[in-house]
């Protein structure tokens, strides 16, 4: 029960954090043009459905060279580099709006100094990592839900959650992935430990259960993007809400079950049943 509950609290955490982080920058962007400078959508084409339908073949292409990449590089390194310039990126970002927010002189300037430093600790510290995966989960879900209006959101979160079903119940490699990627101890999950007694050694053993950061950034994503609803936290909130109660039931099906589910087509179900509710209920 203390690791569902710690990673209900880490993916709120993100949610919360990347919510805060994408409604400044949606805020920012309507003042000052140059924040348009943060979407990456394919030529800044927020509204195009074909925005969405390249994000889904860059992920295709990059869970594609990691599985190769996992298969045949035994190393840590690459894989630490990788997650470096994440964290680096992703935590810029959400270190830049806080800044900003508060009128800090110089916050670009301290936003790279404070993400090197994550970086830096990182590498040294590797406690840090649940820390890391939280920030880098906040600043990529909050700039793709900044990049994208809801139509090419839906049709991402829809082609994801498809993704997620396929690659864990058919070919299997996101559950390789997930096991191969664990044990690096890499920022690319969430992860709560507590110990439990084994009836095979008859004594106290880890267990962990982990979540990972594509499953915290794709409702945030969504989260964002419902905010150009409406300019309203009350379809963001609803989004947040949905998201967590689809992964308290994942997390509940998984610890009893001990077997692996695809997490996000129930959050992303659950979250879109929560703004459907929302909408009706504004329109009302």
């Amino acid at each position: 029960m203390k690791q569902v509950t710690s990673i209900l609290l880490l993916f709120l955490s993100a949610q919360l954090l990347g919510l805060f982080t994408g409604i400044v920058l949606i805020q920012a962007a309507q003042i000052y043009p140059e924040f348009q400078d943060f979407n990456v959508a394919p030529g800044g084409e927020s509204a195009s459905p074909y925005s969405s339908a390249i994000f889904l073949i860059y992920v295709l292409v990059g869970a594609a060279a990691m599985v190769l990449v996992i298969r045949y590089y035994k190393g840590v390194m690459l894989f630490k580099l990788v997650e470096s310039a994440a964290i680096f990126i992703a935590a810029n970002i959400v270190f830049y709006v806080f800044l900003l927010v508060f009128s800090v002189p110089y916050d670009w300037l301290i936003a790279i100094i404070l993400s090197l430093g994550l970086v830096i600790a990182r590498f040294f510290r590797p406690g840090l990592k649940n820390f890391a995966a939280v920030m880098a989960s906040a600043g990529i879900g909050a700039v793709f839900g900044f990049s994208l209006d809801m139509l090419p959101t839906l049709i991402f979160v829809a082609g994801l959650s498809l993704y997620d079903f396929l690659a864990v119940f058919w070919t299997g490699h996101m559950v390789y992935m997930a096991k191969e990627l664990g044990k690096r101890n890499l920022a690319f999950s969430v992860t709560a430990t507590e110990m439990e007694y084994s009836r095979k050694t008859r004594k106290q053993e880890p267990s962990t259960l982990e979540l990972g950061t594509g499953d915290m950034v794709i409702p945030l994503m969504l989260a964002v993007s419902a905010y150009k609803l409406s300019f309203s936290f009350f379809d963001s909130a609803a989004v947040v809400i949905g998201a967590s109660f689809g992964l308290a039931a994942v997390l509940w099906y998984v610890t009893t079950r001990r077997t692996f589910l695809p997490a996000l087509p129930p959050i992303s179900f659950f979250a879109l049943l929560a703004l459907g509710i929302a909408r009706f209920v504004l329109g009302i």
